[in-house]
């Protein structure tokens, strides 16, 4: 049975309604994307392409399906796609247009593996990257931050988006130096965006399994709020995959519900609360359920929940965030207090310190019944005082 499945979007809706917060929404009616729309991200030998597909029969969706990159076709494929591209620019151009503060888009197929003139990666329509392009001609709408969190890196997103300086696309994923879908190097800290996009690409990298809350949240607030604030966007979006939840077959980490409670909260405070939760991947229908809806509480104004566990990240997550903070440091003045300086000087540095205020030292000897008893404090001050001191008690 392919992972891509009905239920992945039915079982976040009745978890939801389940929960209660359903009642506390605005339901929008789902529309397909036209093809003007699908136009301003893909090519029209693409459309043409998938829209050929619903006269196919099965051996031709097969053979078709082949020769693409991790793609199941279907009659319907061509009008789900449609409709999960239209009800993403339905939520994105509601929360842009100010008629409501925030949202979340239950859609299927996911979209970020989608290119200008190919499918991949379960994607057929780039839905975000649509939506996106598209609310930039609305007022006040000019810069966007694009927030992707699923597992898997955001390939057709940051492809359409890589010497666009208007978009800011932060993605962490799973790399295993490039050993992971989607395999290829260009999901690594040091692609950055070309021309007028340079540095307007941020990869956090992760290099092994199991990453957790403590690990994405330390990448949230060390790189992509400083990163955030200073860009000043006019509209986030989240390309909200749960394949790095726990429990997920595919994305193997560890992120609780909570967790990702803790990632949406800080993201309303951006873009005057402008924020839109667009689904991706995520394959374990439990844990997809409860992430989504533990995202949408956060929306709907209730307190983040305690974590299971003190937020630490490993140590195989610090080498990720060291390398991008490196790299974005020279486009980004709110990474330059982390980065400046090696890892090198600052051990120099840091043994210079100590050597100097040994110098510095006050060496002070206390007599007591049990003898002279000789102690060294370290000033917090320096003094130029080096002489010993006897103190009579």
């Amino acid at each position: 049975t392919h992972p891509e499945v009905p239920d992945r979007i039915s079982r976040i809706y009745d978890k939801c309604q389940e929960y209660g917060l359903l009642n506390k929404c605005k339901r929008l009616p789902s529309r397909m994307a036209t093809d003007e729309e699908l136009l301003i991200m893909h090519s029209q030998d693409h459309i043409d392409k998938m829209r050929a597909t619903q006269t196919m029969k099965n051996r031709e969706l097969s053979k078709y399906a082949d020769s693409l990159d991790s793609i199941y076709l279907h009659p319907s494929t061509f009008e789900a796609a449609k409709l999960a591209a239209g009800c993403t620019l339905a939520v994105i151009e509601e929360v842009a247009s100010g008629k409501s503060l925030n949202g979340i888009g239950i859609v299927r197929p996911p979209g970020h593996h989608g290119f200008h003139d190919i499918c991949s990666g379960f994607c057929i329509f780039n839905n975000v990257a649509i939506a996106a392009k598209k609310v930039q001609s609305y007022p006040h709408i000019d810069r966007i931050l694009i927030v992707d969190w699923d597992v898997h890196h955001g390939n057709g997103t940051q492809a359409l988006f890589y010497n666009d300086p208007s978009i800011l696309y932060y993605s962490i994923h799973r790399y295993e130096h490039a050993k992971f879908y989607p395999f290829m190097k260009d999901a690594n800290y040091d692609r950055v965006g070309t021309e007028a996009g340079e540095g307007f690409n941020i990869n956090v990298p992760w290099n092994k399994t199991r990453m957790g809350d403590g690990d994405y949240l330390a990448a949230f607030h060390h790189i992509l709020l400083p990163v955030a604030y200073e860009f000043n966007p006019d509209l986030v979006i989240v390309s909200a995959g749960f394949d790095s939840a726990r429990g997920d077959p595919k994305g193997l980490c560890n992120i609780t519900p909570e967790g990702f409670a803790h990632l949406t909260k800080p993201l309303m405070n951006l873009a005057n609360g402008r924020l839109a939760l667009i689904l991706e991947g995520g394959y374990n229908l439990s844990s997809n359920a409860e992430s989504m809806a533990a995202c949408l509480r956060i929306l709907l104004g209730e307190s983040c929940p305690p974590l299971e566990e003190a937020a630490i990240p490993c140590q195989s997550a610090l080498e990720s965030i060291s390398n991008t903070l490196k790299v974005h440091a020279k486009y980004w003045k709110s990474l330059r207090l982390a980065a400046f300086m090696p890892e090198k000087d600052k051990k120099q540095d840091t043994t210079e310190q100590k050597k100097q205020l040994e110098k510095k030292s006050i060496s002070v000897t206390k007599k007591s019944k049990q003898g002279m008893v000789k102690t060294r404090i370290l000033p917090t001050e320096p003094t130029e005082s080096t002489e010993e001191h006897t103190l009579k008690s």
